[in-house]
């Protein structure tokens, strides 16, 4: 009787740890079925789910020749699914090593990483295990032959900038973190840029696509192709002018700018020292010094360059004529009830008509002509004057980081300023305001807009769905004005004038040197100077204007302008003139005549 109760008794426990098994099971399965299931459906989703960035290339950058600047070139990351490699593969490290140019050792070791710990210090599997980075299509090709399915390749882009330090400056750079850094690489990242594109779709076990279950798929747009005014033979023009002068002189730096007075469009902006922009990450190569825009970001006092402000402002409200006379050998003259003392003049020229006081660059006639503006017109007029030629605004070059120089308004003058403003001290230039401010005598009066883009292409079909055209920034002098300031500037450039070296037979230059003394320690120094030269050509229907500043040269005697500078200019010029093949000019003696009158 004991024996057939216990039986029943583990029979029917038995039963009962049975049922409850059943019983978790049907409570599991329900709760995985109905409960869970939206979550576990979704997760099951997110591990098939595959969502994959198709990176789009960036626009070009080509300068007025359709030469390249600027490029994104195919560059291929190469790579192992180390859980995807077959029996036997591992036999062939050497044959991958090879045609990777890598050590066997780096090959094998990424074959081997199979696991590895993540930040939760949890095991994961390794998918992806990089053996090489950025390498070009011969590589990628090699790898593809040998047939092993673990390796992949994947499509990048690489920034490449095939002329190097050319245009450094205007053109810019993408950085290591693929982020526009400087110039038009910055300024117009937004038509460059594109767009990237991406797929939808699903994969299978071993991480790879199911293509039959894609389920969207957008095309990158590649970004826009760039069309500067820069011209690369005069851009080229500038920099070896500018690297040689910096053999000969040793300067702190340098820049020359050339463009189309009348247009506004920058052909060549060169500085000293410069880098190259595929090296732009090296501290040796392209010190953070030398990628510098010393054209906008840097000032200095313009010096005798800024005389054409105050002798054409005073040319075109009518208080002074070509022929009117000063008295340069005054110490001191009348301004408003008091006497103010006049600066000097690197020579002495006692009486001189106004055309002899710009071609001789007389600092007390200069000033005398600008005290006669303030005191007739007022001083806010004579500020408003200086603006009007675009100095203490940015002129709104697209390159950058851009310094509006510096002017001081008249409440803060003291009882110097009115006498050394008129000459060029007192102000603080940007190379670009000074070369715009040039231009308005070559331009008929108009101060131009800088430009430095041309057009905006499609990337495929090459046509322009942007173009821009010359614009003014307003009027500094009438026409009549500007003609008759220009035919003082042309005497500049010839016998008597302060830099007839810069004049070239046939093309009639027309321009203005500048020497100024830098302020070091609170004083002028009589040994840092800034040389500069600023001109046109031909005088009369000028083409291109050109503007060479070479700060602080070094050598025997001062760095003037018409010694250091205009050379340069002469140099510069003949270059462009046979680049952009620009005839001589048509009857300078009739023209000049015609002017005078």
């Amino acid at each position: 009787m004991t024996l057939p109760h216990a039986r029943r008794i583990r029979f029917r426990s038995l039963a009962w740890v049975v049922s409850a098994c059943f019983l978790a099971v049907l409570v599991r399965l329900v709760q995985l079925h109905w409960v869970e299931a939206p979550e576990l459906r979704a997760e099951a989703y997110q591990a098939r789910r595959l969502v994959e960035t198709r990176l789009c290339r960036r626009g070009e950058i080509r300068d007025v020749q359709d030469n390249l600047l600027a490029v994104s070139e195919d560059v291929w990351d190469i790579g192992v699914d180390p859980q995807s490699l077959q029996p036997g593969e591992e036999a062939r490290i050497p044959e991958v090593a090879a045609a990777l140019g890598l050590p066997p050792p780096v090959v094998r070791a990424a074959f081997a990483a199979r696991t590895r710990v993540d930040g939760d210090g949890f095991e994961r599997k390794v998918r992806w295990k990089v053996l090489i980075k950025e390498v070009g299509e011969p590589v990628m090709r090699r790898v593809e032959a040998l047939g092993i399915k673990a390796l992949r390749a994947e499509l990048k882009y690489r920034r490449s900038y095939p002329k190097g330090a050319l245009a450094a400056h205007v053109v810019g750079y993408v950085n290591k973190e693929g982020v526009p850094a400087t110039g038009i690489e910055r300024v117009m990242d937004t038509l460059l840029a594109g767009q990237n594109g991406w797929i939808e779709s699903e994969r299978d076990g071993h991480r790879r696509e199911i293509a039959s279950n894609r389920l969207r798929e957008v095309r990158p747009v590649a970004g826009s192709t760039v069309v500067l005014t820069i011209h690369g033979q005069v851009q080229k023009a500038c920099e070896d002018a500018l690297e040689a002068a910096a053999l000969r002189y040793r300067p702190k730096g340098g820049v020359i700018i050339v463009s189309e007075p009348r247009t506004g469009r920058v052909l060549g902006l060169a500085n000293w020292p410069t880098f190259d922009l595929n090296r732009f990450f090296d501290p040796q190569a392209a010190p953070m010094d030398s990628q510098r825009n010393r054209a906008v970001s840097d000032v200095y006092e313009p010096g005798s360059v800024f005389k054409i402000v105050s002798v054409g402002g005073a040319l075109q409200e009518g208080l002074v004529t070509e022929n009117s006379v000063y008295d340069c050998g005054a110490a001191q003259v009348p301004y408003r009830g008091r006497m103010v003392s006049m600066p000097a003049d690197s020579h002495a020229m006692g009486t001189a008509d106004l055309r002899r006081i710009v071609r001789e660059s007389s600092n007390r006639g200069t000033v005398q002509v600008g005290m006669l503006y303030a005191e007739r017109l007022g001083e806010d007029r004579f500020f408003d004057l200086v603006k009007s030629f675009g100095f203490g605004a940015p002129t709104g070059l697209i390159t950058g980081a851009e310094v509006p120089g510096l002017l001081i308004p008249p409440r803060s003058w003291d009882g110097l300023t009115i006498s050394r403003m008129p000459m060029g001290h007192s102000v603080s230039v940007t190379a670009m305001q000074m070369h715009m401010a040039m231009s308005v005598v070559a331009a008929d009066g108009l101060l131009m807009q800088p430009q430095l883009v041309l057009r905006v292409e499609d990337a495929v079909t090459r046509e322009p769905f942007l173009s821009y055209a010359p614009r003014s920034r307003g009027r500094a002098l009438s026409s009549g004005t500007a003609r008759r300031l220009a035919s003082m500037l042309r005497e500049v450039c010839g016998k008597g004038g302060t830099a007839p070296v810069a004049d070239i037979p046939g093309y009639e230059v027309a321009g203005k040197t500048g020497t100024t003394q830098k302020i070091v320690g609170g004083r002028y120094s009589s040994a840092h100077h800034v040389a500069s030269f600023c001109g046109f050509f031909p005088a009369y229907d000028p083409r291109l204007a050109v503007t060479v500043i070479i700060d602080e040269p070094q050598g025997e005697g001062v760095g003037y302008g018409g010694k250091v500078s205009a050379p340069i200019f002469r140099e510069v010029a003949e270059k462009c003139i046979r680049w952009l093949d620009l005839p001589p000019a048509a009857s300078p003696r009739s023209t000049v005549a015609e002017v005078r009158r």
